[in-house]
């Protein structure tokens, strides 16, 4: 699937245009780089935590639940280093991330993380789970094609209010957000 920015600009111009958006997002990144389990996330780095904002798998990944953050090799090459981060064995995973066993009960054990950037600073990523050995640097180029449109949807969820917003279309059940981890 090939990235069509004047396709994406003409979403963000509709209404619900952050979902819209990053559904076309994520429906490149599973085309190109492929994803078995998708969540979105913003962050609050003053209280060393991130939102869901996005989950295909709201049983296992509730959107709206905080995530802590830890100062690791992730933090570093994410929030840092605003790179994407990925790994292809769930040993890799199991250094950066609480949920690791979670993740491998998934049965994923590879993991890319896509930040989008804005003037210097994270403002969300889309995390992307698969099978062990999927998240090559192939397959991280492809999905980094979608980076634009990514940066897009996160900027227009960030205009809708980000401190409740999420990608879903309509409204949200309300849930009492938890603290994982």
């Amino acid at each position: 699937m090939t990235v069509d920015l004047n396709h994406a600009f003409a979403l963000a111009t509709g209404p619900e245009a952050a979902p819209r958006v990053f559904a076309y997002a994520v429906e490149g990144i599973r085309a190109d780089a492929g994803s078995l389990l998708t969540t979105a996330s913003v962050y609050d780095l003053a209280g060393m935590r991130s939102r869901r904002v996005f989950t295909d798998d709201p049983e296992a990944y509730p959107t709206g639940n905080f995530k802590r953050l830890d100062r690791n090799r992730y933090f570093e090459t994410v929030i840092q280093g605003r790179k994407p981060f990925s790994s292809t064995t769930i040993e890799e995973i199991a250094t950066v991330f609480f949920d690791w066993e979670k993740i491998r009960a998934l049965g994923c054990e590879s993991n890319m993380n896509l930040p989008a950037v804005v003037d210097g600073e994270v403002i969300g990523t889309v995390n992307l789970l698969h099978r062990k050995g999927h998240f090559t640097p192939p397959v991280v180029q492809a999905a980094l094609a979608w980076q634009p449109v990514v940066i897009l949807a996160f900027l227009l969820l960030h205009r809708a209010g980000a401190e409740t917003a999420t990608f879903h279309s309509g409204p949200q059940a309300a849930s009492r957000p938890a603290m994982e981890g």
